[in-house]
């Protein structure tokens, strides 16, 4: 079984985070986060349900009692057969959180663009 300052460091690094962005999520200094991955302070629940938020998967999983990751996608699964949006959704998890809000707005200014053209002919 992996330990919690594992799971959090690896998922931060999966997510492309540095330590100061999930310190600022959750409101803590860069310092009192990083203690936890190196489990030199326990994880306040807290703390355990934002970062549940921030990566998408239960706090069972966090620790350790659900063996697998609830929420999480599988970019491989069968309804994810378009290339196209698979390459948008591993970009898309490569962005801060301020530039996925931008990109949702041009995404509806997209659709919403789209749909009047479609109304016009």
């Amino acid at each position: 079984m992996t330990s919690i300052h594992v799971k959090i460091k690896n998922l931060r690094d999966e997510n492309n985070y540095k330590q100061r962005q999930v310190a600022d999520y959750l409101g803590i200094s860069q310092q009192a986060y990083s203690y936890y991955e190196l489990d030199r302070r326990e994880l306040p629940s807290r703390h355990a349900v934002g970062l549940a938020q921030l990566y998408h998967v239960s706090t069972d999983y966090l620790f350790g009692i659900e063996p697998e990751r609830a929420g999480a996608y599988d970019l491989n699964a069968s309804f994810i057969q378009d290339t196209t949006l698979k390459d948008v959704i591993i970009s898309l998890k490569k962005l801060n959180n301020d530039n996925k809000a931008e990109m949702m707005r041009f995404l509806s200014y997209l659709i919403h663009s789209q749909s009047n053209e479609k109304k016009k002919k």
